[in-house]
């Protein structure tokens, strides 16, 4: 059996793995980052595209599964061109706008556990689509591969989140009020979900047929009845992602945050279609 895969965090450029450059801003940049001298210019030697994560960029820039995500960075990130450039310069290692935050893939300095590439996010994005549906994504650094379970929470205020408080003492600026958890098992065998209300202590599970794992991506459906508000209206609901080695609340088995610190608004596409 062939080990797991472990890569240790890099310099902010290693970030762009050739995916994060490519994680949704416009097929010519995938064009372009596809020569093999840019390629060289900008990416560290030894580090290759997962094949997998570009596969589901190219599918949902092309109109295909996850369309939706490249039709909300169409509309919400401005001059992507300059974007990119800064990353590849290493000027910034993190972006954000309403609805999808990109950021340079390391564990955060608390973590204790081993940064297997399934932890460790490049993007994470969180709409509402047609239909009511809340559709909650991550693209990965890579594939399932971590012979352990795995946890991702993307963490949602509703308008409660300031009076309950961080999750997390070290991370002040993210105040969820609900926390909609997938479990996935090892080496991406199975997957499970729940969406609770911090604000009650109840709990629902998700149906499975609404997680979808493939390859390096993690999607997860559900409905706007599903996350009722606590006091803010849809298009003012927060959130964030964060994944972990093991339930409950200890900051050391936090992989990785996105965003870093703080909390990003729900996008609220309601004329576009999700393509699963």
């Amino acid at each position: 059996m062939r080990n797991p895969r472990v890569l240790k965090s890099r310099p902010a450029v290693e970030g762009l793995e050739g995916r994060a450059l490519m994680a949704g801003f416009d097929l010519s940049l995938i064009r372009a980052f596809a020569r093999p001298a840019l390629i060289r210019n900008v990416i560290p030697v030894g580090v290759t595209t997962d094949p997998s994560a570009v596969s589901a960029i190219t599918s949902a820039l092309g109109g295909g599964v996850g369309s939706e995500w490249a039709t909300l960075i169409r509309r919400q990130v401005r001059n992507p061109q300059s974007i990119v450039a800064r990353f590849a310069t290493g000027q910034t290692s993190a972006y954000s706008a309403t609805g999808i935050t990109f950021r340079t893939p390391h564990e955060q300095s608390q973590f204790v556990g081993r940064p297997y590439d399934q932890l460790l996010p490049l993007a994470a994005g969180g709409a509402v689509f047609r239909g009511n549906i809340v559709e909650f994504a991550t693209i990965l650094r890579g594939e399932f591969r971590n012979p352990d379970t795995s946890y991702y929470v993307f963490a949602v205020d509703r308008g409660a989140g300031g009076s309950l408080g961080p999750v997390y003492a070290a991370r002040p600026g993210i105040t969820p009020d609900a926390l909609v958890t997938i479990t996935v098992g090892p080496y991406g065998s199975s997957a499970s979900g729940e969406v609770r209300d911090l604000t009650n202590g109840t709990s629902q599970a998700i149906d499975a047929s609404n997680i979808m794992i493939r390859g390096a991506t993690l999607r997860v459906f559900l409905s706007t009845s599903q996350l009722p508000s606590r006091g803010a209206a849809l298009n003012r609901y927060r959130f964030a992602l964060w994944t972990q080695t093991a339930p409950g609340t200890d900051v050391a088995n936090v992989a990785s945050f996105a965003p870093e610190a703080s909390m990003i608004p729900l996008a609220v596409l309601r004329n576009i279609n999700v393509r699963r």
